[in-house]
């Protein structure tokens, strides 16, 4: 009951939230400052995940499982597909309210901060694209692993890609107007493509470090959203 109280109230924020970004929908300071924030927010969320290691009461290795087992919601071995091995992890609900969070402050960015970016196809693709990793990242706090591993692993493949498409998009927008967020998205990019395609030859070469993979995979472009966002910021809302 404890999962299903959880789920029913992120639905509950989710639509809320839907409805907050279609009243900001256009731009104005509030809109803008509500997107800024959303972004640097993003920063909370290594935190918050250290939190629940520490909490863990079966042994958790940060190098080689994946960031889902610290939201598995019970005790035990076997407790979905792949883990043959012991997890527990008493604040789950901490870190999926963290998921889900995290990719719903990335959905409010992508949308409330569109129009600061140049007025040219590839930025409007690259928000779509954002907007998809938030919503991607987020499903995966309301679905944990071991509720439904298909759902949970299906719709966070998305936010496993769709990142880096937006990324070189974003700099193909802002490469003449805004030269040092060009850089920063460049050297972002290279970041979480390198640990994506690492994470692509882990089953041939088994000794890479997967949970630290996965970890920087998504930590560059959390890094990157709120360094943009603190980029924009600087310029005073004047893109």
């Amino acid at each position: 009951m404890r999962y299903e109280f959880h789920a029913i109230t992120m639905l509950i924020v989710a639509l809320a939230a839907v409805a907050v970004i279609f009243l900001l929908r256009k731009s104005n300071r509030l809109s803008i400052l509500i997107g800024l924030l959303s972004w640097i927010a993003l920063s909370a969320y290594f935190i918050i995940e250290a939190v629940v290691i520490r909490a863990t009461t079966a042994p958790y290795s940060f190098m080689n499982q994946p960031m889902s087992d610290l939201g598995v919601t019970a005790c035990g071995t076997d407790t979905y597909v792949l883990a043959s091995y012991a997890i527990c992890s008493p604040y789950h609900w901490l870190m999926n309210w963290t998921f889900f969070l995290t990719g719903l402050a990335v959905l409010m960015g992508a949308v409330l901060l569109y129009p600061l970016w140049p007025k040219v196809r590839s930025a409007k693709i690259a928000s779509i694209f954002i907007g998809i990793f938030g919503v991607s990242y987020g499903i995966s706090g309301i679905i944990p692993a071991d509720i439904h591993f298909n759902w949970h692993t299906f719709t966070a493949l998305p936010g496993m890609i769709v990142q880096i498409p937006a990324m070189i998009l974003i700099s193909i927008a802002i490469y003449k107007k805004m030269p040092r967020l060009f850089w920063w998205t460049m050297i972002c990019t290279t970041v979480t493509s390198a640990a994506l395609f690492s994470l692509f030859l882990q089953p041939v070469l088994t000794s890479l470090p997967g949970g630290l993979l996965q970890r920087i995979l998504y930590a560059s472009v959390y890094i990157w959203l709120t360094g943009t966002a603190i980029g924009l910021w600087s310029r005073g809302y004047d893109i």
